[in-house]
């Protein structure tokens, strides 16, 4: 895409992007980059900050955001004036250290980064839906909102991802979104917007559907069934859909290196995973957009099931602010998001794919074969029902788990075991959880495990 377009293909950061560096970050900081705009004084940036804002972008933020809108703005536009070597040559830094501090991680131990690949959105928002794609949206500083889903069956290449337009003006930017119990994903609220929207994994559409009753800055949900809350004004509501109950809060953890912003996954063996995070949002110890920030904010945290954390490898990009994590069906977890990094390192500033993804690969995917899980029930199951599943791997069968998507943003959701009742061959009995908050109504995936506690990969079964 031209250049002066790319201001406009980026996600609204509420980062005061252009303060100056703190000591930390002075002292780690690499070589001058030697693309880098000259230095302004605080009086003209604050004349090109006020020209930046529009009037309809204050009155609809606020003076105070709507300046936060426009000084990332300037920072990107800054950035899109430096020569694509200079990105290129930041990514290549990031690729070199990812390398060596991965070095020593051994996969069967710590899991493996295994890829990179570019994305058409920021994925400053992502979810899992039940057809096991992914939609990635994000918000234009226009107003104007912006989603892809992306179908990792078919790969990493641009042909993978396909548009969908949401059907109004979507400000996508601090909103609340999660999975209801029909498998559609509720989007609510963000940036003092009322709007309410709901995508249909199968027909791939938008439709708008009842307001809220105020608007949000910042709207929260915590299932699809549950209340609906947020900043300006604190009222909570509950989306109109059947009542279920609330599916409870995921687990707490202390993470090792303190960085607000971050990315906590459950996973299908008990574990958890967190990866991203920075402090004071944009500031990665190392400056705004610097090749070279501290690697804690690049280093995946793993806890195990006895809640011991450690530390393991490092991604390939620092992300802190709107970024995101997300467990596929076939046990991997993607990484994406934060709109300034992404900028920072994409070598192409012209091309349509301005985002990146990452891709880890959990320690149970070396350690040995999958159990095979083959056929699931395809009618719904009420809580308590018995039901049965066909592996091809009986034998290896010890642990059945179901394991509700998330959308991030959304926090942690629901792992419920299983009991295995019977078997009989290749057919094993299982029976679905009682009605809890483990186990919400609505979509999950159920995985089958190993003794090592390699899962299969997962099948979709519904809940009611």
């Amino acid at each position: 895409m031209p250049r002066r377009g790319v201001a406009r293909a980026l996600v609204a950061s509420t980062v005061l992007s252009l303060l100056p560096v703190g000591p930390a970050a002075a002292r780690d900081a690499p070589p001058p980059d030697p693309g880098a705009p000259a230095r302004q004084t605080p009086g003209e940036l604050r004349e090109r900050v006020r020209r930046e804002v529009s009037p309809a972008e204050s009155r609809g933020l606020g003076p105070e955001h709507a300046e936060a809108h426009a000084r990332t703005r300037l920072a990107i536009r800054d950035e899109a004036d430096r020569p694509d070597e200079a990105r290129a040559a930041r990514l290549a830094s990031l690729t070199q250290s990812q390398a060596r501090a991965n070095a020593g991680f051994r996969p069967a131990v710590y899991g493996a980064f295994t890829e990179y690949f570019a994305s058409p959105d920021f994925g400053a928002h992502t979810a899992l839906l039940p057809t096991g794609k992914v939609l990635l949206f994000s918000f234009e500083h226009t107003g104007t909102g912006r989603a892809f889903l992306w179908d990792p069956a078919k790969g990493t290449g641009a042909g993978s991802f396909t548009k969908v337009t949401p059907p109004t003006t979507a400000p996508f930017f601090r909103t609340g979104h999660a999975l209801l119990p029909s498998g559609r994903l509720g989007v609510f609220g963000g940036t003092g917007s009322g709007l309410s929207l709901v995508f249909d994994p199968w027909t791939e559409t938008w439709s708008r559907e009842q307001e809220t009753a105020a608007a949000r800055r910042t709207a929260f949900t915590g299932s699809g069934t549950g209340p609906l809350w947020g900043t300006r004004p604190p009222a909570v509501e509950r989306f109109p859909v059947l009542a279920h109950p609330v599916a409870a809060a995921g687990p707490s953890y202390a993470p090792a290196a303190g960085r607000p912003g971050d990315n906590t996954v459950l996973m299908p063996d008990g574990t958890l995973l967190t990866a991203s995070g920075a402090y004071d949002i944009h500031d990665y110890a190392s400056g705004l957009l610097s090749p070279a920030p501290d690697l804690r904010y690049r280093q995946l945290e793993l806890r195990d099931t006895r809640g011991g954390w450690r530390l393991g490898p490092v991604q390939r990009l620092p992300r802190g602010h709107h970024s995101s994590a997300l467990l596929l069906p076939d046990g991997r977890v993607v990484i994406t998001g934060d709109e300034l990094q992404q900028t920072a390192h994409d070598a192409d500033l012209r091309d349509d794919m301005h985002g990146t993804i990452e891709v880890y690969e959990p320690a149970y995917l070396h350690q040995g074969p999958r159990p095979a899980l083959d056929e699931v029930p395809a009618a719904p199951l009420a809580p308590g029902d018995r039901f049965l599943v066909r592996t091809g791997t009986p034998d290896r069968v010890r642990r059945a788990v179901l394991l509700a998507p998330h959308a991030a943003g959304a926090g942690v959701r629901g792992r419920a075991e299983l009991r295995i009742e019977r078997r009989e061959g290749g057919l094993l009995t299982l029976q679905a959880p009682p009605a809890s908050a483990s186990a919400a109504p609505g979509h999950h995936m159920l995985f089958l495990l190993d003794a090592k506690g390699v899962p299969s990969v997962a099948r979709w079964i519904r809940l009611t």
